[in-house]
């Protein structure tokens, strides 16, 4: 009889065993001849957890690491919802960081794309107080120097029973209307989407706006991005979604496509962060992400499990542009195949 292992003894008041601990004892005849064993282990609590420590990684327990912008830890755990207070506040501040540097280097056509789960209109976990605590964010931010801020969101448009909004902006702008602004209330004010509604602010954050069946926002949108260049003034795009919808009596049509979508991505993009699903109709599992700051280069990261119900996001490739679809399917077979060949040029256990 060999002892192969022990565990700390789960009935605390045992007093059969005074140590504490249980061995587990087997016949060497239940150890296969063609290998040798294992040592003996000990299993005992990690050294954060025996002595009451808090782990980095635990977003709720533990506050987030003050990281350079070039070595940024990505939040994990991106398909929990709710999302927690420190997902949510990592996004918040990069996205506010990054709309500063944008600004700061003169652009006036800015987007922002955030496609976390909360955060995009098109899942069915959307939370609109998500989006607008992003926003609030950024305007206060922006408001800090003393500039106005005018946060607008689009209209109902169309007309007679084909006249209204889309589901994910429908009574935005109420709620934004009670929301607390904190010391910027004074600062920020609330609009529409047109060339009238350009006024004595610097900046205009639009939210989410898009087309509709029937009508499209690319007109209103054109007039009042026109209007505020030609005073000096910045317009920013939150989570857009420009597409042409077809509809009848020829909107959003053939003609004119072109010149709408030059008009979609005449704008820089301060801030992106979209996730990777290995399938564009079921956003599971999460592969990885596609991060950029504005000023920063495009970065490619996968989502690996480092451990039992912990997971982190490599880095595998940047980009001086944002990488088309190709070109992230062929980083992330490569890295396949290098994780392969590593795999069998490592030895198992008792061969080393």
């Amino acid at each position: 009889m060999r002892v192969i292992s022990e565990f700390p003894c789960q009935k605390p008041l045992c007093q059969l065993c005074p140590q504490r601990t249980v061995s587990q004892r087997v016949s060497d005849r239940s150890i296969p001849s063609g290998k040798p064993r294992r040592p003996a282990q000990r299993f005992t609590a990690r050294a954060s957890e025996r002595d009451g420590a808090v782990s980095s990684r635990d977003p709720d327990t533990a506050a987030a690491p003050a990281t350079p912008p070039e070595d940024v830890e990505i939040p994990t755990k991106l398909n929990n919802i709710p999302h927690t207070h420190y997902i949510r506040e990592f996004f918040y501040e990069e996205a506010t960081r990054a709309t500063k540097q944008a600004l700061s280097a003169g652009k006036q056509r800015i987007t922002l794309r955030v496609t976390i789960p909360e955060l995009n209109p098109e899942m069915d976990v959307f939370r609109v107080g998500t989006l607008l605590e992003m926003v609030r964010e950024m305007a206060v931010g922006l408001a800090q120097d003393g500039q106005r801020v005018k946060v607008s969101v689009q209209q109902a448009m169309g007309q007679g029973v084909f006249q209204g909004l889309p589901l994910s902006l429908s009574g935005v702008r109420r709620i934004m209307e009670a929301m607390d602004w904190g010391d910027a209330e004074d600062f920020v004010g609330f609009g529409n989407v047109g060339a009238n509604q350009i006024d004595d602010s610097q900046y205009y954050i639009l939210i989410a706006p898009q087309n509709v069946v029937g009508t499209t926002i690319m007109t209103n949108l054109q007039e009042m991005v026109d209007a505020a260049e030609e005073q000096g003034k910045s317009v920013i795009l939150i989570n857009p979604k420009l597409v042409d919808i077809p509809s009848s009596g020829g909107v959003m049509g053939v003609r004119g496509r072109k010149e709408r979508m030059d008009f979609a991505t005449s704008f820089d993009s301060a801030y992106h962060f979209r996730l990777l699903y290995l399938s564009s109709a079921m956003m599971y599992p999460i592969m990885g992400c596609l991060r950029h700051v504005h000023g920063e280069p495009w970065q490619v990261y996968r989502r690996a499990d480092v451990g039992r119900k912990q997971e982190e996001y490599q880095l595998l490739g940047t980009y001086e542009l944002e990488p088309s679809s190709g070109e992230i399917t062929k980083l992330f077979q490569d890295n396949q195949k290098q994780r392969e060949q590593e795999s069998r040029a490592g030895k198992a256990w008792w061969q080393s």
